[in-house]
């Protein structure tokens, strides 16, 4: 083998060793972050299954406010209060 072959066979081999010791310190690294990611993307599929299923959340929100209409109420004003918050957010972030 030619001295090149062979110092580029090394380098790669470095670079391997290398990598593979990133990939374990971010691996470490995000340990931390597993349980937020994991609610996220559990609030996320249960975002996409309330838009996917709106007569669900609508025959819900019927029976608790037939059941208890003062929780009912505040449900209301708390997720309508949410929503234009969420959408003036929206608006100031998306480029014009």
């Amino acid at each position: 083998m030619s001295k090149k072959l062979q110092a580029l066979l090394v380098r790669q081999q470095r670079l391997i060793e290398e990598s593979e010791q990133q990939r374990k310190t971010i691996s470490a690294a995000m340990d931390s972050f597993k349980k937020p990611i994991s609610w996220l993307d559990r609030g996320l599929s249960v975002l996409q299954a309330v838009r996917n299923n709106r007569i669900v959340l609508y025959g819900a929100f019927a029976l608790l406010a037939t059941y208890k209409p003062a929780s009912a109420r505040k449900i209301l004003l708390a997720s309508m209060s949410t929503i234009k918050v969420a959408n003036h957010i929206r608006d100031l972030v998306r480029p014009k």
